[in-house]
């Protein structure tokens, strides 16, 4: 399996509902325990459609199990919901593959600068950016 081999799935979720099915699978053995690693979607490839922080709230009241998780946002609100991800204890996923812009709207020059914007916003509410080790570390198998 994953974890003998030293790797930690990740289990993407895309509403609270998918979170109970997930939890019931665990707790019935289909999916084997340890550790798992989870990611919250909050949105999808629709028009119009703009992630906002608040579409977290129903993830985190499901998450009774305390599995550690992160968010990935689509639209021009991926950096507040990164930022709200981290100030939640959570971490965040970010990048031209769900969104353009930078937060004042513009459109972002490159990936680097969208990850730029979630580390300041992180540091602004005392929240650091993972070293490569320490990354490396989260998300090592038990």
């Amino acid at each position: 399996m994953a974890a003998g081999e030293g790797i930690l799935p990740q289990f993407i979720l895309y509403s609270d509902e998918d979170l109970q099915r997930f939890d019931d699978l665990v707790v019935r053995g289909i999916v084997p325990g340890g550790r798992h690693f989870l990611l919250f979607v909050l949105g999808r490839y629709t028009a119009g459609q703009v992630s906002d922080p608040t579409d977290l709230l129903p993830f985190l009241a499901g998450n009774k199990q305390a599995h550690p998780w992160a968010v990935c946002a689509f639209g021009p609100r991926e950096t507040a919901c990164a930022v709200t991800a981290a100030g939640l204890g959570g971490h965040a996923r970010v990048g031209f593959e769900n969104n353009l812009h930078l937060p004042d709207g513009s459109i972002a020059p490159d990936n680097a600068a969208l990850v730029a914007a979630v580390s300041a916003g992180a540091g602004a509410i005392g929240r650091r950016l993972a070293s490569a080790d320490e990354a490396r570390a989260l998300m090592a198998a038990d």
